[in-house]
């Protein structure tokens, strides 16, 4: 089973997980380089291939905790 689930609420993909509110708590999202080492995990984890399996769209919001951002391959 995947650690995280993908739910899509009021026009946003929200992502859920321990291990990936784990790993956002733990990134500097002021630095670049940690801002691309957060997304290289999440798509080991395989969350961006199971949000297009979803049908998530460029430019669609995903949400994890408290930050939003938009969706870009």
């Amino acid at each position: 089973s995947k650690p995280y689930t993908i739910t899509f609420e009021d026009n946003i993909w929200v992502i859920r997980g321990v291990e990936v509110e784990k790993l956002f708590e733990m990134t500097n999202f002021n630095t670049e380089e940690a801002l691309l080492r957060f997304s290289h995990k999440l798509r080991k984890m395989g969350v961006d291939d199971e949000l297009e399996r979803m049908g998530i769209e460029e430019g669609d919001i995903v949400r994890i905790l408290d930050l939003e951002f938009e969706y870009t391959k």
